[in-house]
């Protein structure tokens, strides 16, 4: 019992002999493409180029190093006798250690104990943890153990950044010459550095060579060639590829094989440098650069900035995760979102005149207004007016709930803080939101259910290829219909300088897109989407400063479209007719035809258009037999009326509408002796009825004066302005006036030189 016992306790204490990890040393943070080859990698805390232990080694670099430190590595348990024997009489020959004899395993073991004495009971040490690590590990493990912590000179440590540092390249794709280097190097590892030592590194790997051509390792061809092979000179830098990608990684991440395909990832910097050095001339520093496979999630390509010359230009900010402000990229969002709700059709017309709401009078890029303009068309051209008022009318609430169902985390304040300006970059969002939001849409038109994706850089779990987007189910915000019309609408965005004809040709790639520009042309935005993928650009400067001619069509436009044509050939979303019906709209102003609609046309819409309103512009009309004048019954024998549909226009949106479209038809005057018509030719612009006009201070603690704008039919008419029943002032043609009137509740009245009035009532509020 007592024997077994002291058996039992010897085999516990050799079971314990070993401590968990042999290695307990920090690594490199090592980012690679989706083959496995070397993006960017990072050095370890401790100094240190040790990349993450490999799970394989090279068969050239195994044969050279068995060859070099230990033939019989796979037939001894741990230790080799005879070795240790010829190192002992070598040892009393020379009167010194010059050999220890230790196996590859036994030096693993002396690596993990970091430098512990070379004496008779530390190699006794060695030799039974050897006995145990060869219980513990198979031999291919005990050779990778060897390979990721053996020191290859100065900093280097490890097979594989040995081969990237040394020789440009992974240890996969060594010659001969270059594996039989490395073997012999840790023997001897500072015989790396130039001077004397490089002629005893050479003899060394040319003996290892000769032995593996008298093993009939190499044949005589590759024996000659790897001895001309020259040995590395200075340590070569190691690929930076992604630098941005590199640096949002967390510190437990050591070793993240991503989704980055490494031929579009080059020439994505290719890109950045090139519009870089363009940019720059206009102090345009940077920009970024994201590539997203829709079906999948993945990340293709990550530019997170350019390649800026200077520190204080800001080339370290990732600006593929800094919140900026939109710009117009939410307008697709409010556009399918009135679809679905059955306020639009693409055709409808919808109202772009001086608008002001509450104080924010929003303005269109050209500050040219278009009286009536249509939806598809107001989306295309990025015209602010109707989107704002198209907000309005959708409702403020919904739509920041539906970009919340989007997942904008950039937008976290309620609907309130950011008003109307919502839609034109009032709030901010990243780069990588705003890609995502537009794949999830790409996603949810496919049907594609995508769940369970981690966001880079949110996590990024150990040699996973889990660098994708959060997509959302179908569904869950736009109907298929919706997003198909906003999708062919987006096709029709006129493209940068020398893309203009793209549909002349045959190879011309199909991809819906979107620009912003937000407010001071501090940020501009274009982004394009296909059913493969989307690609999203951000130009500007990362502090925040504006520049002249900083906008979405100028800038980043060309970029998106540059990285487009290096892609594959991509398809485009199926029609989806199932999801389409059949309606008959007014041919001018795109709403439900009525029966005062001359021209009709159908059209193929989402089924929310049931809801859609009827033709508000056209009405019928009575005119003479010349159809000079508007009649009816007062002044004209019913009889010879001719009735008929006529599209009519507010004041305020004809006034503008006429001036860009001649063949637009006024209403025909009312014959002298009609009476009855109580259409009125005269129409407020601001203020609006019941609005609360709130006038600051200037200089000197005066209020300031607000001004009051009207248009009318008749480019001739004169209007006679009342406030408060006090005669202010007359105009002609062009009809605004300045006035003060005091805090409190005030009434305007308008007359014209016809007779016509119009009244309205609001609040002068301080502040």
């Amino acid at each position: 019992m007592l024997g077994l016992s002291f058996v039992l306790l010897l085999g516990t204490c050799f079971y314990f002999l070993l401590p968990g990890p042999l290695f307990n040393d920090p690594y490199s943070v090592v980012v690679t493409s989706d083959k496995g080859e070397l993006l960017s990698a990072h050095i370890a805390d401790d100094g240190q180029w040790r990349f993450p232990e490999s799970d394989s080694i090279p068969p050239k670099f195994e044969t050279a190093l068995l060859y070099f430190e230990d033939e019989y590595f796979y037939r001894h348990p741990g230790f080799n006798p005879i070795s240790m024997v010829r190192a002992m009489r070598q040892n009393i020959k020379a009167r010194r250690i010059i050999s220890g004899g230790s196996t590859i395993t036994m030096q693993v073991i002396r690596l993990s104990r970091k430098g512990q004495p070379r004496t008779f009971l530390e190699k006794l040490k060695e030799l039974v943890f050897a006995l145990r690590i060869e219980v513990r590990y198979s031999k291919e493990k005990i050779l990778e153990l060897y390979a990721s912590h053996a020191p290859f000179g100065g900093n280097v440590v490890g097979l594989e950044a040995a081969s990237w540092r040394y020789f440009g390249r992974p240890a996969s794709l060594l010659s001969w010459g270059e594996a039989a280097t490395l073997a012999v190097l840790p023997n001897a590892p500072g015989l790396i550095h130039p001077g004397k030592n490089r002629e005893t590194l050479l003899k060394k790997r040319n003996r290892l060579l000769k032995k593996l051509f008298a093993k009939g390792k190499i044949d005589s061809l590759t024996f000659e060639l790897a001895l001309d092979e020259p040995l590395p000179g200075k340590p070569k830098a190691l690929p930076n590829i992604t630098p941005h990608l590199l640096n949002r990684m967390q510190p437990e991440n050591k070793f993240v094989r991503t989704n980055i395909k490494k031929s579009w990832q080059v020439y994505g910097n290719y890109l950045a440098e090139k519009y870089h050095n363009a940019l720059s001339q206009n102090e345009i520093h940077n920009l970024a650069i994201l590539v997203v496979e829709v079906k999948t999630g993945k990340v293709l390509t990550y530019i997170g900035n350019s390649p800026c010359r200077h520190e204080q230009q800001g080339g370290a900010v990732d600006v593929i995760r800094a919140s900026r402000s939109t710009g117009s990229t939410l307008k697709p969002f409010l556009f399918a979102s009135a679809l679905d709700q059955g306020l639009i059709v693409p055709a409808s017309i919808l109202a772009d005149v001086p608008t002001r709401i509450a104080g924010y009078a929003p303005k269109n890029f050209d500050k040219v207004y278009h009286g009536a303009v249509r939806a598809d068309n107001a989306l295309t051209r990025s015209l602010n007016i109707p989107a704002v008022r198209l907000l309005r009318n959708y409702g403020l609430e919904k739509f920041h709930h539906q970009l919340k169902k989007l997942n904008f985390p950039s937008i976290n304040q309620g609907p309130g803080h950011y008003g109307l300006t919502l839609i034109l970059g009032g709030a901010e969002a990243s780069l990588w939101e705003l890609v995502r939001a537009y794949a999830s849409i790409s996603a949810e038109y496919q049907m594609n259910v995508i769940q369970d994706f981690t966001s880079l850089p949110y996590r990024l779990n150990l040699s996973f290829q889990n660098d994708k987007v959060e997509l959302f189910k179908p569904a869950d915000v736009f109907s298929k219909s919706a997003i198909w019309q906003t999708l062919n609408v987006l096709t029709g965005v006129n493209r940068p300088n020398g893309q203009a004809g793209w549909k002349q040709f045959a190879s011309a790639r199909k991809v819906a897109w979107k620009t912003g520009t937000s407010f001071g042309h501090r940020d501009a935005w274009a982004i394009g989407i296909t059913p493969e993928y989307v690609v999203g650009v951000w130009v500007g400067n990362a502090n925040g400063e504006g520049r002249p001619g900083l906008t979405g069509s100028m800038v980043a436009a060309p970029v998106m479209f540059d990285m487009w044509r290096f892609m594959p050939t991509t398809t485009w979303f199926d029609e989806g007719k199932s999801e389409l019906i059949d309606l008959i709209v007014c041919a001018k102003s795109g709403y439900r035809a009525t029966a005062n609609c001359e021209e009709t046309k159908t059209i193929q819409v989402g089924e929310a258009a049931y809801r859609l309103a009827g033709c508000p512009y056209c009405r019928k009309i009575h005119l003479d037999k010349d159809e000079n004048f508007r009649v009816n019954s007062s002044c004209y024998a019913v009889g010879e009326m001719i009735t008929k549909g006529w599209f009519v226009l507010s004041p305020g949106m004809e006034w503008y509408y006429k001036k860009q479209n001649p063949m637009y038809k006024q209403l025909p005057p009312l014959k002298s002796g009609c009476e009855g018509d109580n259409s009125l030719p005269l129409e407020m612009l601001y203020p609006e009825q019941n609005a609360r006009i709130f006038v600051p201070r200037i200089l000197g603690g005066k209020s300031s004066k607000t001004v009051f704008e009207v248009v009318h039919q008749r480019s001739d008419a004169v209007i006679y302005w009342h406030l408060d029943g006090v005669f202010v002032g007359e105009t002609n043609r062009f009809h605004q006036i300045e006035l003060s009137p005091g805090i409190g509740k005030h009434q305007l009245t308008l007359v014209d030189d016809r007779g016509f009035e119009l009244s309205r009532t609001f609040e002068i509020e301080e502040r």
